[in-house]
């Protein structure tokens, strides 16, 4: 198995059931379409690409949206070799489905692979804030995400979005450290949330009237119970939510977390 097919091997087992839904829902297609498509299947297997590239497209002359055929292209063309083909299809299976979240994730990663650092950062961005509604099942991805979102912004020499990333990718870290019930283990909790305030802090030192790192360590000094500091934090972050950029997930945390202290002051 050479380099490139063990790449696009591991990178397809990465996406896990959720890739066998995304084939699942997007219908059976017609008739000639479904049959070309599982020709350029058996070729793949048989380790043909190229002949697969073949019937996919014929498939998708057949029958146009039969969008699976866009995943399998770009399976296909990175196991050719072609990364910028693959980048392509991708791209067209991500805009037919944008509810696949994991997908978008690997072709966020695609396209840092070909440098196109500004799409990948948006892409991993779009990722983040769907995957910040199934939080629980995409914590391991979250920290990836921002990991990768905090490369990109070293690279661009972003020092906001490095620390506030690292920030973030330290939360979520210590986050999934409770979740698999191990808080003192090899990462212990508590000192991820320290690192995780220090970074958030800096972040908004560089941007002062943004909401975000407010949002974060409010949500840092509430993990390590300590209600003072949460709470100052939690009202930086309303101050400032009108004027800047939130996921539509964190605006709703935020608004629920301002509601909880509005009640409990009224109490």
């Amino acid at each position: 198995m050479s380099v490139r097919r063990g790449w696009v091997v591991v990178w397809f087992a990465c996406l896990g059931c959720q890739s066998l839904v995304a084939l699942e829902l997007d219908g059976e297609g017609n008739s000639a379409g479904q049959q070309l498509w599982e020709q350029g299947q058996q070729a793949m297997r048989a380790g043909r690409p190229e002949r697969a590239v073949g019937y996919y497209e014929q498939s998708l002359a057949a029958d146009p949206g039969f969008t699976r055929n866009h995943m399998s292209l770009a399976a296909a063309y990175l196991e050719a070799g072609n990364d910028e083909a693959a980048c392509v299809h991708l791209a067209k299976y991500v805009a037919a489905h944008p509810e696949h979240v994991i997908i978008r994730s690997h072709y966020a990663e695609l396209l840092l692979r070909l440098h196109r650092c500004r799409d990948a950062r948006r892409e991993f961005e779009l990722f983040v804030a769907a995957a910040q509604d199934q939080a629980d099942a995409m914590a391991r991805h979250l920290v990836h995400c921002h990991t990768r979102l905090m490369e990109i912004a070293e690279l661009e020499e972003d020092d906001y979005a490095a620390h506030l990333h690292r920030g973030i990718g330290l939360y979520r870290l210590a986050c999934e450290r409770v979740g698999v019930g191990d808080p003192e283990g090899e990462l212990p909790v508590e000192g991820l949330l320290c690192k995780a305030a220090i970074e958030l802090a800096q972040a908004r030192d560089q941007r002062p009237r943004e909401a975000r790192p407010c949002w974060y360590l409010y949500k840092v000094w509430a993990h390590l119970a300590q209600k003072q500091a949460a709470l100052l934090w939690l009202r930086r972050a309303c101050e400032a939510a009108p004027f800047t950029e939130l996921t539509p997930a964190e605006q709703r945390g935020l608004v629920l977390a301002c509601r909880r202290e509005e009640d409990r002051c009224t109490r």
